[in-house]
């Protein structure tokens, strides 16, 4: 009996799930913010990142860690110790935290001229860390002009766009999107206060808005937004006047031929006879004239059609008379 004691021992810790080393307590350290963005635009910095969620040991974050954010001055060479010793935190009052992401504004006129480092790191519980995020690096410069007054307008080919600054800016920046769409789309950079839109359909409703731009190093600081309007271009623009009509008399018709139409929104051609319509949406670059009599002259002309329905002025007339 003595001699199945211990193995009744040892089954009975089997049994009760013996667990065997303890395991280290969690350190609970924030995972490190690594999608850290950064960029001016008119007279604020407009800072923002992912808050972590899980701890370096990819366990669930409790609670809400202490959000160390800095914003400093560098100079030809980055220092870490220099850089957070001369930084300023910014107070975690003025960070808004929204579906798990974190944005603050910060003002930018205190440094303009200064090459800036921002940085964030979070704390633990017991403020334990695993360092600064991926450094953000922006060259600040003074506040670009808000473009106002954006107005749009019906030009051949597309939308004209027209808009004006209180004072002069390096570039323009312009955004459009379908009025039923969410996203905005970076269409090109003008130099002046002007730029034309020749990608749009006529008839479809567009929105527009501008901002002011200025390349540093390898980033945009921006204005504020213009206003944005919505604009439904139309084509009421005729295409150019077909040309190179030429007349050639033949046994029973005139030929006529001329050169092809280059507008992209052609749609056909009207032949005139003696200022009356003699054939209307040809297809080809030709006719041929039979109902004619022997002696007589006739004068014609041609006008090109776009798919609006708008019509050219007249070709040069030419003469012609069958043999």
């Amino acid at each position: 009996m003595r001699a199945l004691l211990p193995v009744l021992a040892a089954s009975l810790l089997v049994g009760c799930g013996y667990p065997g080393d303890p395991l280290p307590p969690a350190l609970n350290r924030p995972a490190r913010v690594t999608d850290l963005s950064a960029l001016e635009r008119g007279s604020k910095i407009l800072v923002g990142f992912a808050m972590p969620a899980r701890t370096t040991e990819d366990l669930p974050l409790k609670g809400t860690p202490d959000i160390e954010l800095r914003v400093g001055a560098i100079g030809d060479r980055f220092v870490e110790a220099e850089w957070v010793r001369d930084s300023e935190r910014i107070d975690v009052a003025l960070i808004k935290i929204e579906a798990g992401r974190a944005a603050v504004e910060i003002p930018a006129e205190k440094y303009y001229g200064k090459t800036l480092a921002i940085g964030v790191k979070m704390h633990g519980p017991q403020g334990r860390e695993v360092g600064w995020s991926n450094l953000e690096v922006l060259n600040i410069v003074p506040a670009l002009p808000k473009p106002e007054g954006l107005l749009a307008k019906d030009i051949s080919g597309g939308v004209g766009l027209e808009w004006h600054v209180p004072r002069p800016a390096p570039e323009f920046r312009v955004f459009r999107r379908l009025k039923d769409e969410k996203e905005w789309a970076f269409l090109a950079t003008a130099d002046k206060t002007a730029w034309a839109d020749t990608s749009v359909e006529f008839g479809r409703e567009y929105e527009y808005y501008v901002q002011a731009g200025e390349k540093t190093a390898e980033k945009y600081a921006e204005s504020e937004l213009s206003e944005a309007i919505a604009f439904k271009p139309v084509d009421h623009f005729p295409p150019a006047a077909p040309a190179g009509l030429a007349a050639i008399p033949g046994t029973r018709t005139i030929e006529l031929v001329w050169d092809r139409s280059p507008e992209a929104d052609w749609a056909f051609y009207r032949v005139y006879r003696d200022n009356s319509l003699l054939a209307d949406s040809v297809q080809a670059a030709s006719f041929g004239d039979k109902d004619v009599v022997p002696g007589a002259k006739h004068t014609y002309q041609v006008t090109s059609v776009d798919t609006a329905g708008n019509e050219s002025v007249r070709s040069t007339a030419v003469d012609a008379v069958l043999p």
